[in-house]
Protein backbone atom coordinates (compact mmCIF):
# COMPACT_ATOMS: atom_id res chain seq x y z
CA UNK A 1 0.00 0.00 0.00
CA UNK A 2 2.98 2.95 1.12
CA UNK A 3 4.13 1.57 -2.61
CA UNK A 4 1.37 2.05 -4.47
CA UNK A 5 0.95 5.45 -2.73
CA UNK A 6 4.05 6.50 -3.13
CA UNK A 7 3.31 6.11 -6.58
CA UNK A 8 0.30 8.05 -6.91
CA UNK A 9 1.62 10.89 -4.79
CA UNK A 10 4.69 11.58 -7.58
CA UNK A 11 2.33 10.97 -10.23
CA UNK A 12 0.23 14.00 -8.98
CA UNK A 13 3.08 15.72 -8.05
CA UNK A 14 5.33 17.95 -10.80
CA UNK A 15 7.33 19.92 -8.44
CA UNK A 16 8.95 20.17 -5.08
CA UNK A 17 7.57 22.85 -2.05
CA UNK A 18 8.20 26.25 -3.88
CA UNK A 19 11.35 27.96 -2.09
CA UNK A 20 10.39 31.64 -2.47
CA UNK A 21 7.31 33.96 -2.04
CA UNK A 22 6.70 37.54 -2.66
CA UNK A 23 4.20 40.47 -1.67
CA UNK A 24 4.32 41.98 -4.65
CA UNK A 25 4.35 45.64 -4.62
CA UNK A 26 1.60 46.90 -1.95
CA UNK A 27 0.84 50.49 -2.38
CA UNK A 28 -0.19 52.04 0.44
CA UNK A 29 -0.41 54.98 -0.87
CA UNK A 30 -0.06 56.70 -4.23
CA UNK A 31 3.46 57.49 -3.42
CA UNK A 32 4.27 55.01 -1.28
CA UNK A 33 4.97 51.39 -1.33
CA UNK A 34 6.80 47.91 0.12
CA UNK A 35 7.59 44.72 -0.99
CA UNK A 36 8.49 41.67 0.71
CA UNK A 37 10.38 38.57 -1.04
CA UNK A 38 11.36 35.61 0.78
CA UNK A 39 13.76 32.58 -0.52
CA UNK A 40 13.33 29.64 2.16
CA UNK A 41 16.73 28.50 0.42
CA UNK A 42 18.96 31.39 1.43
CA UNK A 43 16.32 32.19 4.65
CA UNK A 44 16.93 35.24 3.73
CA UNK A 45 13.67 38.44 3.40
CA UNK A 46 14.21 41.06 1.31
CA UNK A 47 11.89 44.47 1.72
CA UNK A 48 12.24 47.23 -1.01
CA UNK A 49 10.50 50.53 0.25
CA UNK A 50 9.58 53.36 -1.84
CA UNK A 51 8.99 56.88 -0.24
CA UNK A 52 9.42 60.50 -0.82
CA UNK A 53 13.29 61.30 -0.76
CA UNK A 54 12.29 64.23 2.35
CA UNK A 55 10.14 62.30 4.32
CA UNK A 56 10.78 59.04 7.29
CA UNK A 57 9.11 56.44 6.67
CA UNK A 58 8.46 53.44 9.00
CA UNK A 59 6.45 50.27 8.94
CA UNK A 60 5.21 47.66 11.54
CA UNK A 61 4.67 44.20 10.07
CA UNK A 62 2.57 41.48 11.73
CA UNK A 63 0.95 44.96 13.39
CA UNK A 64 -3.04 45.31 12.39
CA UNK A 65 -4.25 48.36 12.41
CA UNK A 66 -6.60 50.04 15.25
CA UNK A 67 -4.23 48.05 17.61
CA UNK A 68 -2.56 51.52 18.25
CA UNK A 69 1.08 51.62 18.23
CA UNK A 70 0.88 47.55 18.48
CA UNK A 71 2.06 45.58 21.42
CA UNK A 72 5.08 45.76 23.42
CA UNK A 73 8.15 44.85 21.35
CA UNK A 74 6.00 44.42 18.02
CA UNK A 75 8.78 44.84 15.15
CA UNK A 76 9.21 48.29 13.66
CA UNK A 77 11.51 48.94 10.46
CA UNK A 78 12.23 53.10 9.55
CA UNK A 79 13.92 55.29 7.38
CA UNK A 80 15.05 58.45 8.41
CA UNK A 81 17.66 60.86 8.63
CA UNK A 82 19.59 57.93 10.47
CA UNK A 83 19.25 55.31 7.85
CA UNK A 84 17.40 52.04 8.41
CA UNK A 85 17.06 50.95 11.45
CA UNK A 86 15.31 48.53 12.94
CA UNK A 87 13.12 49.40 16.15
CA UNK A 88 10.34 48.49 18.31
CA UNK A 89 7.28 49.46 19.41
CA UNK A 90 6.37 50.44 22.95
CA UNK A 91 2.81 49.78 22.98
CA UNK A 92 0.25 52.77 23.77
CA UNK A 93 2.05 56.03 22.65
CA UNK A 94 5.68 57.06 22.24
CA UNK A 95 8.73 56.49 20.53
CA UNK A 96 9.96 53.33 19.21
CA UNK A 97 13.03 52.69 20.72
CA UNK A 98 16.31 50.92 18.87
CA UNK A 99 16.48 47.10 18.93
CA UNK A 100 19.71 45.95 20.77
CA UNK A 101 20.80 44.11 17.71
CA UNK A 102 20.03 45.73 14.14
CA UNK A 103 18.94 42.77 11.86
CA UNK A 104 18.55 44.53 8.62
CA UNK A 105 21.18 44.93 6.06
CA UNK A 106 21.10 47.56 3.69
CA UNK A 107 21.98 46.55 0.34
CA UNK A 108 20.62 49.41 -1.63
CA UNK A 109 19.25 53.56 -0.89
CA UNK A 110 18.88 55.58 -4.22
CA UNK A 111 16.73 58.29 -5.15
CA UNK A 112 15.60 59.38 -8.53
CA UNK A 113 12.83 61.89 -9.27
CA UNK A 114 12.35 62.84 -5.56
CA UNK A 115 11.25 59.59 -4.48
CA UNK A 116 13.87 57.01 -2.59
CA UNK A 117 14.29 53.35 -2.97
CA UNK A 118 15.60 51.24 -0.23
CA UNK A 119 16.19 47.65 -0.52
CA UNK A 120 17.59 45.51 2.58
CA UNK A 121 17.55 42.10 3.91
CA UNK A 122 17.15 40.23 6.92
CA UNK A 123 16.82 36.54 7.68
CA UNK A 124 13.58 35.56 7.58
CA UNK A 125 13.55 34.28 11.66
CA UNK A 126 16.28 36.57 13.45
CA UNK A 127 15.22 34.58 16.68
CA UNK A 128 15.26 37.92 18.26
CA UNK A 129 11.68 38.99 20.19
CA UNK A 130 11.26 41.80 18.75
CA UNK A 131 11.39 40.73 15.06
CA UNK A 132 8.36 39.68 13.18
CA UNK A 133 8.86 36.24 11.90
CA UNK A 134 7.96 35.98 8.31
CA UNK A 135 5.97 33.21 6.57
CA UNK A 136 7.08 30.46 4.95
CA UNK A 137 3.97 29.61 3.08
CA UNK A 138 1.76 31.58 1.01
CA UNK A 139 -0.56 33.11 3.75
CA UNK A 140 -1.18 36.49 4.83
CA UNK A 141 0.02 38.78 7.28
CA UNK A 142 -1.32 42.74 8.55
CA UNK A 143 1.29 46.13 8.43
CA UNK A 144 0.96 49.11 9.55
CA UNK A 145 2.90 52.56 8.42
CA UNK A 146 3.90 55.55 9.47
CA UNK A 147 5.08 58.96 7.82
CA UNK A 148 6.61 62.42 8.82
CA UNK A 149 6.64 65.72 6.80
CA UNK A 150 10.52 65.46 6.97
CA UNK A 151 13.53 63.15 6.94
CA UNK A 152 13.97 63.53 10.97
CA UNK A 153 12.11 61.31 13.20
CA UNK A 154 9.61 62.20 14.67
CA UNK A 155 5.76 62.08 15.99
CA UNK A 156 3.92 61.50 12.71
CA UNK A 157 1.17 63.61 13.20
CA UNK A 158 -2.89 62.63 12.91
CA UNK A 159 -3.86 61.00 9.58
CA UNK A 160 -0.06 59.87 8.85
CA UNK A 161 -0.66 56.51 9.46
CA UNK A 162 -2.52 53.79 7.91
CA UNK A 163 -2.57 49.53 7.68
CA UNK A 164 -3.21 46.90 5.28
CA UNK A 165 -2.62 43.26 4.72
CA UNK A 166 0.06 41.73 2.44
CA UNK A 167 -0.91 38.83 0.90
CA UNK A 168 1.64 36.49 -0.21
CA UNK A 169 1.98 34.26 -3.21
CA UNK A 170 4.40 31.42 -4.21
CA UNK A 171 6.93 32.23 -6.43
CA UNK A 172 9.56 29.88 -8.62
CA UNK A 173 13.12 30.56 -8.28
CA UNK A 174 15.04 30.90 -12.11
CA UNK A 175 16.41 27.16 -11.39
CA UNK A 176 13.35 25.76 -10.72
CA UNK A 177 11.79 27.49 -13.87
CA UNK A 178 14.73 25.82 -15.37
CA UNK A 179 14.35 22.27 -13.60
CA UNK A 180 10.67 22.18 -14.91
CA UNK A 181 12.05 22.94 -18.94
CA UNK A 182 14.17 19.47 -18.46
CA UNK A 183 12.86 16.74 -21.46
CA UNK A 184 13.28 12.98 -21.70
CA UNK A 185 13.52 11.71 -24.78
CA UNK A 186 12.21 9.54 -26.99
CA UNK A 187 9.42 9.09 -24.96
CA UNK A 188 8.11 6.23 -25.36
CA UNK A 189 11.49 4.45 -25.62
CA UNK A 190 12.85 0.67 -25.89
CA UNK A 191 16.29 0.98 -25.52
CA UNK A 192 17.77 4.47 -23.67
CA UNK A 193 16.35 6.94 -21.57
CA UNK A 194 17.92 10.53 -22.70
CA UNK A 195 17.23 13.49 -19.91
CA UNK A 196 17.85 16.91 -21.84
CA UNK A 197 18.85 19.39 -19.54
CA UNK A 198 18.40 23.30 -19.80
CA UNK A 199 22.09 25.15 -20.51
CA UNK A 200 21.60 27.06 -17.54
CA UNK A 201 21.48 24.34 -15.46
CA UNK A 202 23.95 21.72 -17.04
CA UNK A 203 26.47 22.67 -14.41
CA UNK A 204 24.23 21.13 -11.58
CA UNK A 205 24.69 18.03 -10.02
CA UNK A 206 21.55 16.27 -10.04
CA UNK A 207 19.53 13.32 -9.10
CA UNK A 208 17.84 11.34 -11.14
CA UNK A 209 15.35 8.04 -9.79
CA UNK A 210 12.85 5.91 -11.30
CA UNK A 211 9.69 4.60 -10.04
CA UNK A 212 7.76 1.46 -11.06
CA UNK A 213 3.87 1.69 -11.11
CA UNK A 214 4.39 -0.46 -7.66
CA UNK A 215 6.51 2.38 -6.34
CA UNK A 216 9.51 0.87 -6.54
CA UNK A 217 12.80 2.58 -6.98
CA UNK A 218 14.53 1.06 -9.92
CA UNK A 219 17.34 3.07 -10.27
CA UNK A 220 19.30 6.17 -8.19
CA UNK A 221 22.04 8.02 -9.47
CA UNK A 222 23.60 11.40 -10.43
CA UNK A 223 23.26 13.06 -13.76
CA UNK A 224 25.18 15.94 -15.60
CA UNK A 225 25.26 16.87 -18.99
CA UNK A 226 27.83 14.55 -19.39
CA UNK A 227 25.98 11.42 -17.89
CA UNK A 228 22.71 12.18 -18.93
CA UNK A 229 21.87 8.69 -20.23
CA UNK A 230 20.14 5.29 -18.93
CA UNK A 231 20.02 2.32 -20.57
CA UNK A 232 16.18 0.38 -19.99
CA UNK A 233 16.04 -2.12 -22.31
CA UNK A 234 16.00 -4.79 -19.44
CA UNK A 235 13.27 -2.86 -17.73
CA UNK A 236 9.68 -4.59 -17.87
CA UNK A 237 7.36 -2.30 -20.16
CA UNK A 238 5.04 0.34 -18.80
CA UNK A 239 4.35 3.33 -16.96
CA UNK A 240 7.63 4.59 -15.03
CA UNK A 241 7.99 7.96 -13.06
CA UNK A 242 11.04 9.90 -13.50
CA UNK A 243 11.85 12.22 -10.39
CA UNK A 244 14.91 14.55 -10.97
CA UNK A 245 16.05 16.73 -8.01
CA UNK A 246 18.54 18.89 -7.01
CA UNK A 247 19.71 18.42 -3.21
CA UNK A 248 21.63 21.22 -3.52
CA UNK A 249 18.63 23.30 -4.53
CA UNK A 250 15.86 21.49 -2.58
CA UNK A 251 14.04 21.56 -5.66
CA UNK A 252 12.27 18.59 -7.94
CA UNK A 253 10.50 17.75 -11.04
CA UNK A 254 8.28 14.56 -11.88
CA UNK A 255 8.08 12.87 -15.14
CA UNK A 256 6.05 10.74 -16.94
CA UNK A 257 8.06 7.84 -18.89
CA UNK A 258 6.85 4.95 -21.32
CA UNK A 259 9.00 1.76 -21.70
CA UNK A 260 7.70 0.06 -24.85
Amino acid sequence: MKKITLFFFLLTVNYGISQTWTSGVVQLEPNRSVQFDADQSTNLVTMTMVFPESTWFGIGPGITLGMGMGNLDDDAIVYSSNGLEDRNMPAGTGFPPLDASQDWSLTSDTTAGGQRQVIATRAIDTGDAEDFVFPTTATAFPIIYAKGGTLALGYHGGGQYGGTVVNVTLGTTEFETALSSISIIPNPASDNLNVRLPESIVNKELTIEVYDVLGKKVIGENINQFKSSINVSSWNSGLYLVRISSQEDNTSVTKRFVKL
